[in-house]
C-alpha cells in the first residue's frame, strides 16, 4: 500500500457513533483524531495509542465507551500517519505530545475534567500528564502500559534498540512482496473494519510512520529529557496488565493503595499486548472507565 503518510482526513458522516477528522491545533498544523459518542455528555475519556500506534489502536475501546453514554477521543501524535509532522527542530518527546493532548481538548471545546487512557509506551505519557495537566484530567486508565520505574531498568534499553530495529525492518518489509501479508495480519489482533481498519494498515505499510515511530520510542529513554517520571498517586486509577510491557505495575498499585487512592486492577485471561484493546476485553475496560469515574466523584 502506497505511503499517504500526512494526505488530509476527510470528516465522516457519524456512523456507529464515529468521525474521524483533522483537527486544526496551531497555525499550519493538524492531529488526525477520531471522536465518538456525544460531546455535550458529562462523561469524557481521551485516549493516547502506544508506540507505533494511531487513533485506531483505541476504536473498539472508544466505540464501547460510546455505547455507555461516554464522549470518547482518540488521539494520533504529531508525526504518526495521518497527522501532521512535528514543528521544525521539535523532538518527538513526551512532554511536547501532553501539550498536543492540552491543545487538542482546548481546540475540542472541552473544558471538564476528562478520563485519560493509555495503551502500551503511552503510559509514560499519562504518568507525566498526570502531573502537567492534573487540573484537567479526573482519573487514568493503563492498558498494558508502561510504568515509570521501567524507565530505569535494563529492559527499557533494549525496548529502544528493539523499536529501531523494527522501524527499520518494517519499513523494509512493507516495501516488498511481503507487505500484503503484513497488511493481512497486523491489524486483526484489533478487530477492526472499515476507515480504521484501513488507516491502521497504511500506517504499518508507511515507512515515514515506522520510522516516526522508533524516533520517538528513543527519544522518551530517560537520557533524552531531564526529569524523572513520577506516578500522581492522587488520582484514581485503573490497571489492565497482559504482558512484560507494564511489568512494575505490582508495586505502583501497591504504592497507590499506601497512599490511599482508589485504585484497580485487572489481568485478563489469555490476551495479548494488542487483543487487550479488543472485543470481549473491551467491555473490562469500559468497566474500569466506569469505576474510575465514580470514584473520583
Amino acid at each position: 500500500m502506497a505511503d499517504r503518510g500526512q494526505d488530509p482526513v476527510s470528516p465522516l458522516p457519524m456512523t456507529m457513533d464515529f468521525n474521524a477528522l483533522q483537527l486544526p491545533v496551531a497555525p499550519g498544523r493538524h492531529l488526525q483524531i477520531a471522536v465518538y459518542g456525544n460531546p455535550s455528555t458529562e462523561r469524557v475519556v481521551l485516549f493516547d495509542p502506544g508506540s507505533f500506534g494511531i487513533y485506531a489502536d483505541g476504536h473498539q475501546f472508544c466505540l464501547e465507551l460510546a455505547r455507555r453514554g461516554w464522549h470518547a477521543i482518540a488521539m494520533t501524535r504529531a508525526g504518526m500517519y495521518g497527522s501532521d509532522p512535528l514543528p521544525e527542530g521539535q523532538a518527538p518527546l513526551p512532554g511536547f505530545h501532553v501539550a498536543d493532548m492540552a491543545r487538542a481538548l482546548d481546540a475540542l471545546g472541552i473544558d471538564r475534567p476528562i478520563v485519560l487512557a493509555g495503551h502500551s509506551m503511552a503510559g509514560v505519557r499519562v504518568h507525566l500528564a498526570a502531573h502537567l495537566l492534573e487540573e484537567r484530567i479526573r482519573g487514568l486508565i493503563l492498558l498494558d502500559a508502561v510504568c515509570p520505574s521501567l524507565m530505569d531498568s535494563f529492559v527499557w534499553s533494549g525496548w529502544v534498540t528493539w523499536a529501531k530495529t523494527l522501524g527499520s525492518a518494517g519499513a523494509f518489509v512493507a516495501s516488498t512482496a511481503l507487505g500484503p501479508m503484513v497488511e493481512e495480519l497486523h491489524p486483526n489482533g484489533l478487530k477492526l473494519e472499515g476507515r480504521p481498519r484501513e488507516d491502521k494498515l497504511a500506517s504499518v505499510s508507511s515507512e515515514a510512520h515506522l520510522m516516526a515511530s522508533a524516533a520517538e520510542v528513543a527519544a522518551t529513554e530517560r537520557k533524552s529529557f531531564a526529569d524523572r517520571i513520577e506516578p500522581n498517586l492522587s488520582l484514581p486509577s485503573f490497571f489492565a496488565t497482559a504482558t512484560p510491557v507494564s511489568q512494575g505495575t505490582t508495586k505502583l498499585v501497591e504504592a497507590y493503595q499506601a497512599a490511599g487512592t482508589w485504585v484497580q486492577r485487572i489481568k485478563p485471561k489469555n490476551v495479548g499486548h494488542v487483543s487487550l484493546l479488543a472485543p470481549p476485553v473491551v467491555s473490562n475496560l469500559a468497566d474500569g472507565a466506569d469505576a474510575v469515574w465514580e470514584a473520583a466523584s
